[in-house]
């Protein structure tokens, strides 16, 4: 078993780096590279930081990975869920919902809810947080497949 990040430049689908280790790998060691190498990237052809956007997923889904982007704009799918139980996360979920929406191959839909100041990570940064929900199941299919 192996981690690994992988850098991608998106509108080119140009590869710029790939970092990896044996078993879970060291996370934020390979993220802190990949922005190293994000920022030689931009150096070379004379961007500024504010045309990146990086999408951080899995592993790097938590508020202690947010001091490793050197301030670099980001998306990120948390899986840390601790954030839920926050009293002003709990107040917005109380109130109506911003949006609702659903995809034409499923048959869920997601109804989000914006909290635009939500402090997260050790330093407490300001970030925006979308949170989609959708209904639960009344039973789980066997094998933990739904059909």
């Amino acid at each position: 078993m192996r981690s690994r990040t992988t850098i991608l430049q998106a509108h080119t689908h140009q590869w710029l780096g790939s970092f990896g280790g044996a078993g879970n790998g060291k996370p934020r060691e390979e993220l802190r590279r990949a922005v190293a190498q994000i920022q030689r990237y931009l150096a070379a052809h004379q961007l500024r930081a504010e045309r990146v956007l990086l999408r951080l997923d899995g592993q790097y889904g938590t508020g202690a990975t947010l001091s490793d982007l050197a301030g670099l704009p980001f998306v990120m799918r948390g899986k840390d869920y601790q954030v839920l139980s926050r009293a002003q996360i709990q107040f917005r979920l109380s109130l109506p919902p911003d949006q609702q929406f659903s995809r034409p191959e499923s048959a869920f839909e997601r109804t989000l809810y914006d909290c635009p100041e939500v402090r997260v990570g050790p330093g407490g940064q300001r970030c925006r947080v979308v949170i989609a929900t959708h209904p639960g199941f009344a039973e789980k299919a066997p094998g933990g497949r739904r059909t």
